[in-house]
């Protein structure tokens, strides 16, 4: 999910990336990192190569653990039953190590993710969870969609491109008339919060040259400007004038994964993430890390300055012996396997990494 000029020409495929970094069959390391590594604006990426290495360290941790909890089918446990928002999660941190379908030491974890998520997709091209236990099932179809896309770039079979085509056409025939999704895969409703997950998963269709039509991301556009509080931040849905830092790191990540970076909302809603408080009573907290620390990356500058240090240091400090970090406001999240914690905090990390487009500009 690479910046691209205003009208959203798409100059390098995802496969086409993921071509250049994929060289490799052991644990991938990029050349360089923190020496001389810079991000527009002048500031650089990691300064320090020993922090680097903790956080490398702490990433192959995690992605330990959870091949230790990966079950036998390729799915993962979670306290939301068999869902496919944790497997895709659980994948993705996988992948944004540069752990690939078929290659590498984690290629049979790898393999029985990707299988376990094209098996569990329904004719309507729905990926649906075996036994959910969440709030519905367009969140999962959103993080499973962006999963099986990444996974393409990596395993480009005729098999895998179609059960993400299938993902994305499923996203573009849910899209409500305002622009926006809800938790059903039907156009009845909106929120920002499951209107991410489907642009995000858009916008790496994009990358990887699959049919997005132009309409639908204008839509989504739409709606996200909608969600817009004037003061700074983003509405769960359009109206109700009540920021929150989860669905704020959302809308700003949208607009700038839509095209519209020089929006002033966009600013705007990054300096309200810095107002905040950052601690891990934050609501909905390592869904506000994913979306907020590719914001600030995308935004580069001080935006990036100010927000990637804490993120670090708080991930780096609180990760648990065993590779995992504790989750945070729901018991669901603190279950024998915290998967979803561990998942998301790995992929936050690994946006120093640059192996997906997603972490990429």
């Amino acid at each position: 999910m690479l910046r691209t000029n205003e009208n959203m020409k798409i100059g390098t495929s995802l496969i086409g990336v993921a071509v250049m970094i994929v060289t490799f069959s052991a644990p991938a390391v990029p050349a360089q990192v923190g020496e001389g590594m810079q991000i527009h604006g002048g500031e650089p990426l990691l300064p320090d190569p020993m922090e680097m290495k903790r956080v490398e360290a702490a990433v192959d941790k995690a992605l330990v653990y959870l091949t230790t909890h990966q079950r036998p089918d390729g799915s993962w446990p979670s306290g939301f039953g068999n869902n496919n928002g944790i497997n895709s999660i659980c994948l993705l941190a996988f992948m944004g190590r540069g752990h690939l379908p078929g290659r590498g030491p984690f290629k049979h974890v790898v393999d029985r993710g990707v299988n376990f998520l094209m098996a569990s997709q329904d004719d309507s091209g729905l990926f649906r969870s075996p036994n959910p236990n969440g709030n519905g099932p367009m969140y999962e179809h959103g993080l499973s969609t962006l999963a099986m896309i990444e996974a393409y770039g990596y395993r480009p079979s005729t098999q895998v491109r179609s059960s993400a085509q299938r993902g994305v056409d499923l996203i573009v025939k849910a899209q409500h008339e305002t622009g926006g999704w809800r938790y059903q895969p039907v156009p009845v409703d909106h929120d920002l919060s499951v209107t991410v997950m489907q642009i995000v998963a858009l916008r790496a269709a994009q990358n990887a040259r699959l049919h997005v039509p132009e309409t639908t991301t204008q839509k989504a556009l739409n709606y996200v400007k909608a969600c817009v509080v004037p003061g700074g931040g983003f509405d769960y849905q359009p109206g109700k004038n009540a920021p929150e830092p989860a669905r704020s790191a959302a809308g700003v990540l949208s607009m700038q994964l839509l095209g519209a970076f020089d929006d002033p909302a966009v600013e705007k809603g990054l300096n309200y993430l810095h107002s905040i408080k950052y601690q891990n009573g934050i609501g909905h907290f390592y869904y506000m890390n994913y979306y907020a620390m590719q914001a600030a990356f995308q935004a580069g500058g001080n935006h990036w300055e100010r927000w990637h240090p804490k993120v670090r240091r708080f991930l780096l400090e609180n990760q648990n012996e065993d590779g995992s970090w504790p989750g945070y406001g729901s018991a669901k999240h603190n279950g024998p396997a915290r998967c979803y914690s561990t998942g998301f905090s790995a992929i936050c990390l690994e946006v120093y990494m640059h192996f997906l487009p997603a972490y990429q500009r």
